[in-house]
């Protein structure tokens, strides 16, 4: 199939909204068979070489944000950025679909479904609001449950953080989490009983180092 192909059926449907058409765009793409997603990278990679580059429609923030992460503006302009932005892009919307609601994460913490949505607000849960409601994903549970100190670390993960930088931080190990002269990742050590504000310390530092 070719661009040439997809032209007439693109035009007569009706323009989305880009945030929307962006959504299901990843959604398709997260659908598609195994031996296919390499002839859909090869399309995309097509239309992006087609497409003159703009980031103007980033807003301050999300600038901000993505070179906090190591991506530049000029790297965004790159044809070749597809790649390795659309496989970041698909590993964090494969860790959300493995999320749980809030009626099943108030019935593995055992407490009230309010409870959730407001720890959710607060940030001492880490959670995506979605359409239908909060959605936490259940890699902040290891073993189906709450280690000690999570809220603490949890609340010092910015919000709109890719969960995949979130679950690499969070379990990988850390400089400054050591026991027995072993380095431990922070679910490590919260389990061990450390303490959490050494752990939000780590984290914090580890998510502005990153890539």
């Amino acid at each position: 199939m070719s661009i040439a192909h997809l032209a007439p059926a693109a035009a007569d449907r009706p323009r989305q909204p880009a945030g929307a058409a962006r959504a299901r765009l990843l959604d398709l793409v997260t659908h598609l068979d195994a031996e296919r997603v390499d002839s859909a990278e090869a399309l995309l990679s097509t239309l992006l070489a087609h497409q003159h580059a703009d980031t103007r429609t980033l807003t301050e923030t999300e600038v901000s944000a993505l070179a906090r992460f190591g991506v530049s503006e000029e790297g965004l302009r790159k044809p070749d950025a597809l790649r390795a932005t659309a496989q970041g892009l698909l590993a964090d919307r494969a860790l959300a679909e493995r999320s749980a609601t809030v009626a099943e994460a108030a019935e593995l913490l055992g407490v009230t479904p309010a409870r959730v949505r407001q720890r959710c607000a607060a940030g001492t849960l880490l959670a995506q609001r979605r359409s239908d409601g909060w959605h936490l994903p259940r890699f902040q549970f290891p073993e189906d449950r709450e280690v000690p100190g999570w809220a603490t670390v949890a609340a010092a993960i910015p919000h709109g953080t890719p969960l995949l930088f979130a679950e690499r931080v969070l379990t990988s190990p850390a400089p400054a989490l050591v026991s027995d002269g072993e380095e431990l990742a922070p679910f490590e050590w919260l389990a061990q009983g450390g303490d959490p504000a050494a752990a939000a310390a780590a984290v914090d530092d580890a998510l502005h180092r990153l890539p």
